[in-house]
Order: C-alpha cells, then sequence, then structure tokens
C-alpha cells in the first residue's frame, strides 16, 4: 500500500517537472475598407506558414514564447513589413508582433485553420522562412 503511494508520488512530481509543450504561430491582418455605406470589407491576413512547437522548460507558454521571441523579433517584423507594403490596405507598418500561443495542439491547429481559410473578401497570405523560436 505504501509503495503504491510513493510511486503515485512520484508520478506525479515527475509529470509537474516534464517541459510544458507550446504551439504557436504569427498573424497580422489588414482591412481594406471597400463600401462603408455597404459594410463591406476586405481582409488580408499575413499569416505563419504552419503551426509551430516549442517546449517550455519551467515556464508558461505565453513567457516562453515571448521571451524566445525578442531576439528574432527585429527579423519577423521585417518580414512582415516586407509582405504588407505590397498591400494597399496595410498602410500602418507592423510594430508589434504577438505571437497566438496555445498549449493544446489541437486548439492550435483550429485557430490557425481558421485564419488560414479564405474567401471572397479574405485574402491569405503565407510568410515563408520564418524563423522559429
Amino acid at each position: 500500500m505504501i509503495r503504491g503511494l510513493i510511486v503515485c508520488l512520484i508520478m506525479c512530481c515527475a509529470a509537474g517537472a516534464r517541459a510544458q509543450d507550446c504551439y504557436y504561430y504569427w498573424v497580422h491582418q489588414c482591412i481594406e475598407v471597400v463600401d462603408a455605406s455597404q459594410r463591406q470589407l476586405k481582409q488580408f491576413v499575413l499569416i505563419s506558414p504552419a503551426v509551430n512547437y516549442l517546449q517550455a522548460e519551467g515556464q508558461q507558454c505565453s513567457d516562453a514564447v515571448a521571451e524566445r521571441q525578442q531576439p528574432i523579433n527585429a527579423e519577423l517584423l521585417a518580414r512582415f513589413n516586407q509582405a504588407a507594403e505590397k498591400i494597399s490596405a496595410c498602410q500602418v507598418a507592423v510594430t508589434e508582433l504577438p505571437a497566438r500561443v496555445y498549449d493544446k495542439p489541437h486548439q492550435a491547429t483550429w485557430h490557425y485553420n481558421r485564419s488560414r481559410k479564405a474567401s471572397a473578401q479574405k485574402t491569405v497570405i503565407p510568410l515563408e522562412g520564418l524563423p522559429v523560436l
């Protein structure tokens, strides 16, 4: 009986010490007003080519991603701004690009796929070759 409790205690402690799995991607959108009286908009979405994976060693996912994004933030902003300047709706430079962070893969995939879904009013532009954390 005591051995069982000790094994459970060890397993619980080991589970807490494991690294947390994190999933993230970057997305930025620009909106163009086509006809304000009819409420017609055109949306342009700049997005990572895929959901990325990161192991957060003893940190919350959002904190780990934010910390690791800082060294590459200038490169990310440059890449997004380079793509955005080709779009008439993106008149203001991207100055902040927080990652969309999830701790469950199905949530990250669902939100990512929803963001990537194009329509007549929505143009999706995946940005290839972005750095990973």
